[in-house]
């Protein structure tokens, strides 16, 4: 029986991925039995120096499959970006349709010339090489995912995606709901619906929200994101306020206080095999 596991926004280059974070991944997925790994988009910031180098060294030991997320596609042009894309794997009896999304701004109530500041301004996206404007490459994806889950047999499928699909995993906060604009589009959710997928996991936000089910379709999130997000770190300064003086909740300054603090590496390794089971959502094929 194939066992899958799909886990997203390892960022192995600024979460810093040494031989332990590595040799922990593989051991937990031995351990699990898992026999294919797919890693669903933003596995580091350079696809080809960091992340394939990384790929192949998980494939000495199983199957890895991966789509890309938009920190992927950094040194990718075009026609590099949608050779990756939409791919489908016989897992048992189930298959992986796997594939990068976008946004169309749809989760934001702002103008769009204004959206269009905040991304040339602060979003990751500005570096990109892409030619086409987000809301036109987003309708391109959705037209193919349409005419491809018309030939799948939806009821054995499993989705893997990058970007949200659905606007109740947009953040509500006033300072970062600008944001949702970059995030992606409530257009997968009604094809999922209207083609009757079931299963879809996704990333991108860095927030996890479990597992849950709207109008048929379970939605799998649980993205590891950047490490002063991981549980383990806010655990550790919350544990030890001698060491944040300030009570400052900034996720930034929070890590920055402890990172260098050896009780901390120390616990960081200890709990680092909890934090990635907690990012995986594994399937029985």
């Amino acid at each position: 029986m194939t066992k899958l596991a799909i886990i997203s926004d390892l960022h192995i280059d600024l979460n810093q991925f040494s031989d332990f974070e590595k040799e922990t991944l593989l051991t937990i997925l031995q351990e699990t039995g898992v026999t294919h790994l797919h890693l669903a988009g933003d596995i580091s910031n350079h696809h080809k120096d960091i992340s394939l180098p990384f790929i192949e060294e998980l494939r000495k030991s199983l199957e890895v499959t991966y789509n890309l997320g938009n920190h992927d596609m950094l040194d990718l042009n075009d026609s590099e970006i949608n050779q990756l894309d939409f791919q489908v794997y016989n897992l048992g009896s189930r298959q992986l349709l796997a594939f990068h999304g976008w946004y169309d701004y749809s989760f934001s109530r702002e103008p769009t010339d204004k959206i269009l500041r905040l991304k040339k301004t602060f979003w990751f996206d500005r570096r990109l090489n892409r030619q086409e404007s987000d809301p036109a490459i987003t309708q391109k994806v959705l037209a193919r995912l349409e005419d491809l889950l018309q030939h799948l047999d939806t009821s054995r499928l499993i989705v893997a995606m990058h970007f949200v699909p659905h606007q109740d995993f947009t953040m509500t906060h006033p300072k970062f709901a600008p944001f949702n604009a970059f995030l992606g589009s409530q257009k997968f959710h009604q094809i999922f619906v209207n083609y009757g997928v079931r299963d879809v996991v996704f990333g991108h936000a860095h927030r996890s929200y479990g597992d849950q089910t709207i109008e048929g379709v379970t939605y799998h999130s649980h993205p590891l994101g950047y490490i002063r997000e991981w549980d383990l770190t806010i655990d550790f300064v919350s544990n030890h306020p001698e060491l944040n003086p300030s009570g400052t909740w900034n996720l930034s300054k929070r890590y920055n206080l402890v990172r260098k603090n050896p009780d901390y590496q120390a616990y960081k390794k200890e709990q680092f095999q909890t934090e990635l089971l907690k990012s995986m959502t594994i399937f029985g094929c």
